[in-house]
């Protein structure tokens, strides 16, 4: 009898020891499902961001020549050579994006491959959008596209159809360019907010880089030595810049700075959309310079 509880207790006590490793194997098991589940989730936060906030891009249109309708037509080689190699460099090394088209001596677009990329057939102008459109269903249907087409196509539908004057209905945090192979112009603009910093650039040479690098990214613009051939200065919040020659900014949006002018001066009244000019644009830089102007008293 004793023999027999002793083998009772003997076979107890192993399949306590069993019932712990299963229990240990277990919780390992949970433990590493849980680190699993953790960096799956920080890799899906990341492809979020990126996806959102897009990827890289830079666009470079050489300098206008002379009575020359199109740079495409010179049959030469690019204006602003020295300059075009360097945004090249900066695209495709820096940046990490790939050659999304080549317009020969009309300039370039290279995008990463989060950002939003078309292509008009008739055209031939390119556009490259990063961020996110909140009314893109709206937007496209007001151009009759699908509610789930690419936004850069929607943006160039309703710049082909009303300019400048879209602009202030799109909705949420975004950036895009455009290039006009045909006109040797490009077209860019930021949200009101100016959630995402584009930069553009006036080549030594000639020539006009507008360039993007996302949320986070270490690339600073300003640091970077193959881009000492250019000026390069920062796109205002709400503003949009259009052609080669002149690429100053042109605000669509008026401000919170502009607001606050206008409510603490009382001049909101005064001062009326569109000013005459024929751009929409609320201009409150004479404004401005009156008031930081000494009186003569």
């Amino acid at each position: 009898g004793r023999v027999l509880r002793r083998g009772r207790r003997r076979r107890a006590r192993m399949r306590t020891m069993d019932e712990d490793d299963a229990t240990t194997r277990e919780e390992e098991d949970e433990t590493t499902r849980h680190a699993d589940e953790a960096a799956s989730g920080r890799r899906g936060a990341r492809a979020t961001r990126e996806t959102r906030w897009g990827g890289a891009f830079v666009c470079f249109v050489g300098a206008k020549q002379r009575g020359s309708a199109s740079s495409s037509s010179r049959g030469g080689a690019a204006t602003g050579g020295r300059c075009r190699r360097r945004s090249e460099l900066v695209a495709l090394e820096e940046l990490g994006c790939e050659m999304k088209r080549d317009f020969g001596a009309a300039g370039f677009l290279a995008a990463a491959r989060e950002a939003n990329v078309h292509e008009c057939e008739d055209s031939g102008m390119l556009a490259v959008f990063v961020g996110e459109l909140e009314n893109l269903e709206e937007m496209a249907r007001d151009c009759d596209l699908p509610s789930d087409a690419n936004p850069a196509h929607v943006v160039t539908q309703l710049r082909s159809t009303y300019g400048t004057h879209f602009l202030d209905e799109l909705k949420g945090s975004w950036a895009f360019a455009m290039v006009h192979p045909q006109r040797d112009a490009v077209f860019a603009a930021v949200d009101r907010d100016g959630t995402h910093t584009i930069y553009r650039g006036r080549g030594c040479e000639g020539g006009v880089i507008i360039m993007y690098a996302p949320r986070g990214s270490s690339f600073n613009p300003r640091q970077c030595a193959a881009l000492d051939v250019f000026e390069l200065t920062k796109v205002p919040a709400g503003s949009f810049i259009s052609g080669n020659k002149h690429i100053s900014p042109h605000r669509y949006v008026m401000t919170k700075s502009d607001q606050d002018l206008a409510d603490t001066y009382n001049t909101f009244d005064d001062i009326q959309y569109g000013g005459g000019d024929g751009t929409g644009l609320n201009d409150f830089s004479k404004l401005k310079a009156s008031l930081e102007t000494p009186s003569a008293d």
